[in-house]
C-alpha cells in the first residue's frame, strides 16, 4: 500500500507497508542548468492505468508579469514501470491547485484566472474552459476539483480581500452538460453551494456518499452532507485521500509562504480509521516544504 504526495519539493512515494520513503521527482527533474520547477500541486490515481497524473507550477515564459506559477507541465507516471511516461507542457495556466481526471479530459484548476482548463490527454491540447464568473483574475480561488458519476465537483475557497473573504462555496455541474457545452460560465446554472461558517477551504474527496472537505486554517474536515466538521487535528491540513480502512490528512508547518516551500520545513500525514475517525498513526515526511495533496493506491 502506498501514498503518493506532491509537495513544493518535488512528487514522493510513502511505502506503508515497509515505512520507507522515495522521491519520485524533484524540483530539478529538468536538469541542474535549467530552471527548477516552483513545486508540484494537483494529483490523481488512475487506478485502471495504473498511472498517476500530476501537475507542476512552472514559470516558463519570461514576458509574463504574475507573482505565481504562469504554466503548469502535466506528468503521466506508470506506477508499476516507476516511470513517466509523457509529459504535456500547458502555458498561461496562472497557479494551479487541484486536478481529476474523466474520459480522457484532464480537469485543471486555473487559480489565478479564477476558471478550470480542460486539458485533452490524447490530443496533449486544451479543448475548452470553464470559468467562474466573468472576471479572470483570482477571485474566488479556485483550488479544488473532483468528479463522481454524474457531477463535477468545483471548490471555491473565497479566502482573500478580492471577495471579502465570504465563507467557502462549491459548485456542482452535471458531467453531461459540461461535455455538451464545453466553455461556459459555471455560475449561471444555479449550481452553487454555500458551506456556512466554513472557511479557507481545500480538498474535495469522495467519502462514501460523502465529500470531505479541510477548513485548512482551523485544521478540521467538514462533511458536505452532515453540515458539520467531523475531524479536528489541528492546523494546516490539506490534501485527503481515503482507502478501504482508512482516512489520510496532509498537514503542513505554519509559515510564511516562502519558509513554508523550503527544506526546513517537514510535511506530516496523519491516519485516522475509516469507521470512526481514531487516530492511528502520524507519519513525517521529512523536508518536503509544504503537503498539497495525496493519493492512496493500495494495490
Amino acid at each position: 500500500m502506498n501514498l503518493f504526495i506532491t509537495s513544493s519539493r518535488g512528487v514522493y512515494n510513502y511505502d506503508l507497508n515497509n515505512d520507507k520513503i522515495t522521491q519520485i521527482i524533484s524540483n530539478w527533474n529538468k536538469g541542474l542548468l535549467r530552471k527548477p520547477s516552483k513545486g508540484f500541486f494537483g494529483i490523481f490515481l488512475n487506478k485502471p492505468e495504473k498511472q498517476l497524473i500530476f501537475a507542476s507550477r512552472e514559470k516558463l515564459s519570461k514576458k509574463i508579469i504574475y507573482e505565481k506559477s504562469t504554466d503548469t507541465i502535466i506528468y503521466f507516471y506508470n506506477i508499476t514501470k516507476k516511470k513517466v511516461i509523457k509529459k504535456i507542457t500547458v502555458k498561461n495556466l496562472f497557479d494551479i491547485h487541484q486536478i481529476t481526471f474523466y474520459e480522457n479530459f484532464v480537469f485543471l484548476t486555473e487559480t489565478g484566472k479564477n476558471r478550470i482548463q480542460v486539458l485533452n490527454s490524447l490530443s496533449n491540447k486544451i479543448e475548452f474552459f470553464i470559468n467562474i464568473g466573468e472576471i479572470r483574475s483570482d477571485i474566488n480561488h479556485i483550488n479544488a476539483i473532483n468528479t463522481d458519476k454524474n457531477f463535477l465537483y468545483i471548490g471555491l475557497n473565497n479566502g482573500h480581500s478580492n471577495n471579502e473573504f465570504k465563507n467557502a462555496q462549491i459548485i456542482k455541474v452535471p458531467l453531461d452538460q459540461i461535455l455538451k457545452l464545453k466553455s461556459f460560465n459555471a455560475l449561471n446554472n444555479n449550481n452553487l453551494i454555500n458551506l456556512n461558517n466554513v472557511y479557507h477551504t481545500h480538498d474535495l474527496e469522495i467519502f462514501n456518499d460523502d465529500y470531505l472537505i479541510s477548513s485548512s486554517n482551523l485544521g478540521k474536515i467538514y462533511s458536505l452532507n452532515m453540515k458539520k466538521f467531523i475531524i479536528d487535528i489541528k492546523p494546516w491540513t490539506r490534501g485527503i485521500s481515503i482507502n478501504s480502512k482508512y482516512i489520510f490528512i496532509g498537514k503542513s508547518g505554519m509559515g510564511k509562504r516562502k519558509l513554508r516551500h523550503s527544506r526546513y520545513y517537514n510535511g506530516e500525514v496523519y491516519i485516522l480509521k475509516k469507521y470512526n475517525y481514531n487516530f492511528v498513526k502520524k507519519i513525517v515526511i521529512p523536508k518536503i516544504g509544504q503537503l498539497n495533496d495525496i493519493v492512496c493506491d493500495e494495490n
